[in-house]
């Protein structure tokens, strides 16, 4: 039997970022975490059954508003079922984003919103949905008409395990895919204070073997980071050569509350996707030790991998696809034409540009692929019973929403 971690939780604020200025900086200022009524808790888990190594979905983070307008031609129906049908954006788009405002599914949307827009032709609305591991915004966006003019970004597989915990009375599979226009790795971050004598992961790793630390920064239970850090503590596959003895594990709604938390020394370290902790390292306060995947990450390619360190490859768990979906039923016709004014988005100037500033790797994928992520994602994690990570039947759990 497991000692699952400490976890804060409060309720989360909302906040509005309208307007052509910079996209990529809004972030929360302050932590915040599932709606969980504001309380420390402690459960317990089991974990039964080893690990493969499975590599990561490579294809691969308040509500806030954006509202502008450009303008493209019509690139014409897709070749869908119903292809023969004309369809083209004349309202406002709705874009969901399952997490909070700051995290890298917020900063990859802000990186994009400018180039979609103008791709669409119509305005476009970010709005903010956090909670539940992403399936908050996710039921949200299963609920809507299927007409086009609701999307949700994604962090497949962030949102894979919290469904298979506990059923949410949807499946996200039934979503409709659009396009994938970017991924992301899991870091790992140390508050700047430390900067002289932490420098590696090994360095982390006897920040916390010798009792000096105790807390990480994570997300939700059942989170990519929460399965990896448990995993390499208490998974004899992993922990004999990872020996990582963290305490206790504080746990966030997503990447930009832990990047926050961590700059202001709530805890001393976390792990949040490349895309989402790069504003917060950019402006100082704290910096990047290791990336979890394996490849290495573009958005900080001067740290090494664990793998690189001489670790166990942890890529099944190590990243994130920016996907994105239309509700259930969503026609063909309409879903061709969304993802063909998402591919020209992707080849705009200012989207590369974007990409080129902060290193967050971008390109297009389409409808098939991005269905086929989401389905492989839950393969993945079925296939390793992931579901042992975290115990589903612990009344502390069961009574709130994560």
């Amino acid at each position: 039997m497991w000692y699952q971690p400490k976890v804060w939780y409060h309720q989360p604020g909302r906040a509005a970022w309208s307007g052509r200025g910079d996209p990529n900086t809004g972030r929360t200022m302050a932590r915040e975490d599932t709606q969980r009524g504001g309380r420390a808790q402690r459960t317990s888990t089991a974990a039964t059954g080893a690990l493969g190594r499975r590599r990561f979905l490579q294809a691969a983070g308040a509500t806030s508003v954006v509202a502008m307008a450009g303008c493209l031609a019509d690139d014409g129906p897709g070749d869908g079922d119903d292809g023969d049908e004309d369809w083209e954006p004349e309202d406002d788009i709705r874009y969901v984003i399952p997490y909070d405002e700051g995290g890298g599914t917020d900063v990859y949307a802000r990186g994009i919103i400018e180039s979609l827009i103008d791709a669409m032709d119509v305005e476009i609305r970010i709005d903010n949905v956090p909670g539940g591991g992403g399936l908050n915004g996710f039921g949200d966006v299963h609920g809507a008409d299927p007409d086009g003019y609701t999307i949700t970004g994604s962090a497949v597989p962030l949102e894979v395990t919290p469904q298979l915990l506990d059923d949410p009375g949807f499946d996200q599979r039934d979503l409709t895919g659009i396009a994938t226009i970017g991924r992301s790795t899991w870091c790992l971050l140390v508050n700047e204070d430390y900067e002289d004598e932490v420098e590696t992961f090994d360095d982390v790793r006897e920040m916390h073997n010798s009792g000096e630390w105790e807390t990480i920064g994570v997300q939700e239970p059942g989170s990519p980071q929460d399965i990896m850090t448990t995993i390499m503590r208490d998974v004899d596959e992993f922990a004999d050569e990872y020996d990582w003895n963290w305490t206790e594990q504080v746990q966030y709604t997503g990447t930009g509350p832990i990047a926050e938390a961590v700059t202001s020394g709530e805890v001393p370290c976390g792990i949040g996707t490349d895309a989402g902790t790069e504003p917060n390292v950019s402006s100082g306060g704290i910096y990047p030790v290791v990336t979890f995947f394996s490849e290495g990450t573009d958005v900080y390619p001067d740290i090494p991998s664990v793998t690189d360190e001489g670790y166990p490859e942890v890529d099944f768990i190590a990243g994130v696809s920016r996907a994105h979906y239309a509700p259930p039923d969503t026609p063909d016709h309409i879903i061709d034409e969304l993802a063909s004014r998402f591919e020209v988005a992707t080849e705009d100037e200012r989207y590369e540009e974007w990409s080129d500033e902060t290193g967050n790797p971008i390109f297009f994928e389409g409808p098939e692929e991005t269905e086929a992520i989401m389905n492989d994602a839950f393969d993945e994690l079925e296939e390793i019973n992931v579901t042992d990570l975290v115990d589903p039947d612990d009344e502390d759990l069961e009574d709130e929403d994560d």
